[in-house]
């Protein structure tokens, strides 16, 4: 700068002195503002030169009411002290920078007004004169032109070039700040530049709960916080002060003034905000199937209807859950919404009014979104609910209510919250719980028997066989049969080891040589009463007609295997109830030999015998030797004893032979004949006396039932037997009466 004012010198002095002898011309403008007459600069605002011979001032021109210096921007020509039309100059670095000078050096020194007066002609003189003058005020007042340069400097960074407002909280909706920026043309930050921010929309700042905040500029940002006060748009504007200059047109002379501060727009800075939010829940039961007994939980995530929204931190939001139940399978997919504006007991008002009622309750707590928690329902009593049984498909309905929400939460939420009814995650199917007794109609049977049983079902929802299923929430149709099996267990080729097998355990067994499934049939899946075998009907109409095939165990097991809304249930495997023993048939009358088999065939019937058959089919003659020691007991006295003491009458007999038959109607007399067939058993046939335990009564037992199932002739053989023992007497009286005519 100073190179400037040196090589100009000569033409400074000149035009100063033509500022300062300025001849008034012509009248003042019809367009002046204010006819007002400049007040005479003191001697002290300005400084004289010689140009072209004439004395020349250079400095204050004159001062208006307010004290604003005047300076002249025409080096040649005169001035007559009245202010002109005035005009702002347009805004730049150099008038601000100019405007910034004329206010800091109101109140300066002579020096400094002159070289005021010299920066003015230099950057808005307009005649073209100012060259001419410039070596004359350089040559003159060199000083003044060095403390131009001085002051021109010292005006860089001391004026603003642009202020910013922005938004440093990048996400937050319902508060936040904007730093405030006030710069120089270089980018620097400059202090002492007034400022005003604005907030235009549902916001203020914290500070003073104003929409406008105004203050100073430093060497760093500051920054303001603002709270929203609703939901929508808003803008932080700033507005900072910058000096201007005016030009003032006079007929003679015109005229360079400071003219104020005003206030001009920075950059602003256009955010969303939302003081409320509204919180939602999201939920889905852990399982769709909830048997009776089990308990009922559902699974509740925290959220926010908007995807704007901003969930104040740390603000607990209570949730609470709504379980119904008993509804029924042809409600499914009627979905019942809450409709705009309603409240939460509104809601659930609406849903008690289509005769839905809450059978229990749950309760969750956030403190901002995405928690998730785990609800047990809970009764009117706070006691855990349990799926009942009959309590069909249930469902969640979650609410949060503005109202009772505790300390500042409902200053801070829009309205309440409900979601909707029978919702597809939130539906369940509580499955009922299926009874089953049963009797079996013996518990003893033998080979070849038939087996039936009475089986008696309950607990099955009274539609059972009904439901289609439905898909889209997740649930299968109904199955339309149960199946009852008969199971069979032993030993296959020892009976007496059956008992080893006995059934045991609630579950049937894997299948192998001595547990096998007879069969299994189909039954309605509904209550009722069933009964299997004596061909009663299975499910499709089949008669069932069981008979026992062998020896063992037979366990009748009546199972269903679930579905949506019954959960699987069977009978018990050990039931003592359901279980039969099954034995070979036993028989009830001694085995006959068969004549012609040398050896009983070795048959598994346990009416085998233990020894072989003897060929002869009548063994009785032999015994009949045995009369011979008869005459031993002659000695003893007759059965009649009028012979023994006469023996004259033992001629009598000879002539009359009648007498003869007369020993046949008292076979008594002699008692040998008749006790000698007793050691002449059945060869296969013992006593009771003989039997030296239960194993051999037995088979004495089962031999006979073999004989007579095998031969057919049961009565015959005790005719046999008859025929014999008459003949025996026969021959017991015929040998008396031998005797009697030996005698």
């Amino acid at each position: 700068m100073n190179t400037i004012w040196q090589r100009r010198g000569k033409a400074i002095v000149a035009l100063l002195i033509s500022m300062v002898i300025v001849i008034a011309a012509g009248l003042i403008s019809a367009q002046t503002a204010r006819a007002e007459t400049l007040r005479t600069p003191d001697k002290s605002e300005y400084l004289s030169y010689v140009y072209n011979g004439q004395l020349r001032y250079l400095g204050v021109i004159g001062s208006d009411s307010s004290g604003n210096k005047f300076y002249c921007i025409q080096a040649d020509k005169l001035t007559d002290m009245v202010i002109g039309s005035p005009e702002t100059v347009e805004d730049s670095e150099k008038a601000r920078r100019m405007a910034w000078i004329l206010d800091h050096y109101r109140e300066t020194d002579t020096v400094s007004h002159a070289a005021i007066a010299v920066i003015i002609q230099e950057y808005f003189g307009d005649d073209g004169q100012w060259e001419k003058h410039f070596n004359s005020v350089f040559g003159a007042l060199p000083n003044v032109v060095s403390r131009a340069g001085e002051i021109w400097a010292e005006s860089e960074g001391k004026v603003p070039g642009r202020a910013t407002v922005e938004r440093i909280d990048a996400v937050a909706l319902r508060s936040g700040s904007v730093k405030v920026r006030v710069e120089d043309y270089n980018g620097n930050l400059i202090a002492g530049v007034p400022f005003t921010v604005t907030l235009s929309g549902p916001a203020a700042f914290v500070e003073n709960g104003q929409t406008t905040l105004s203050g100073t500029s430093t060497n760093e940002p500051q920054v303001f916080a603002w709270q929203a006060t609703g939901y929508g748009e808003v803008t932080a504007s700033i507005e900072y002060t910058r000096g201007q200059v005016k030009r003032y047109d006079n007929v003679t002379q015109d005229l360079l003034a400071f003219d104020s501060y005003d206030s001009v727009g920075g950059e602003a800075t256009t955010f969303q905000v939302h003081r409320d939010f509204a919180p939602s829940v999201s939920t889905t039961v852990p399982a769709k199937e909830v048997d009776a007994g089990q308990p009922v939980v559902d699974t509740v995530t925290s959220g926010l209807v908007n995807a704007d929204d901003q969930w104040l931190e740390g603000l607990p939001i209570e949730a609470k859950g709504y379980y119904y139940a008993g509804i029924h399978h042809s409600a499914l997919g009627n979905i019942v919404k809450p409709e705009a504006g309603e409240s939460a007991q509104a809601f659930i008002g609406r849903l008690a009014s289509l005769g839905y009622q809450p059978k229990a309750y749950g309760t969750a707590v956030f403190t901002g979104p995405g928690q998730t928690v785990e609800v047990n329902a809970a009764n009117d009593a706070g006691a855990a609910y349990l799926a009942q049984q009959d309590d069909g498909f249930g469902t969640w309905v979650w609410v949060i209510e503005r109202d009772a929400q505790q300390g500042d939460a409902p200053v801070y939420l829009d309205q309440d919250y409900a979601s909707d009814f029978l919702e597809v995650a939130e539906t369940t199917s509580n499955r009922n719980m299926a009874e089953v007794s049963s009797v079996i109609t013996e518990h003893s049977v033998t080979v070849g028997a038939e087996l039936s049983d009475t089986i008696t079902v309950s607990g099955f929802p009274d539609d059972h066989g009904d439901f289609a299923g439905n898909e889209e929430y997740g649930f299968e149709a109904d199955r339309p049969y149960a199946k009852v099996s008969l199971w069979w267990a032993g030993d296959p080729d020892d009976a007496s080891k059956d008992e080893r097998y006995k059934p045991k355990g609630a579950e049937v067994p894997e299948e192998d040589a001595y547990h096998t499934k007879v069969g299994s049939w189909d039954l309605p899946a509904k209550n009722g009463v069933y009964r299997v075998g004596a061909d009663a009907p299975d499910a499709h109409g089949n008669p069932i007609s069981i008979v026992v095939p062998k020896h063992g165990w037979y366990v009748f097991v009546w199972e269903f295997a679930g579905d949506s809304r019954v959960m699987p249930a069977a009978s018990r495997y050990d039931d003592g109830w359901e279980r039969a023993r099954a034995i070979e048939q036993e028989c009830e009358e001694p085995c006959e030999p068969d004549p012609c088999e040398k050896e009983c065939e070795p048959e598994p019937d346990p009416c085998e015998p233990d020894d072989p058959c003897e060929p002869e089919p009548e063994p009785e003659p032999e015994p009949e030797p045995e009369p011979e020691p008869e005459p031993e007991p002659e000695p003893e006295p007759d059965p009649d004893p009028e012979p023994e003491p006469d023996p004259e009458p033992e001629p009598e007999p000879e002539p009359d032979p009648e007498p003869e038959p007369e020993p046949e109607p008292d076979p008594d007399p002699d008692p040998e004949p008749d006790p000698e067939p007793e050691p002449e058993p059945d060869p296969n046939t013992q006593s009771p006396e003989d039997t030296t335990g239960p194993e051999k009564t037995a088979k004495v037992k089962t031999t006979g039932v073999k004989q007579l199932g095998k031969t057919g002739v049961g009565m015959d053989a005790m005719l046999v037997i008859g025929i014999v023992v008459a003949s025996l007497i026969v021959a017991g009286v015929t040998l008396i009466i031998i005797k009697r005519r030996s005698w």
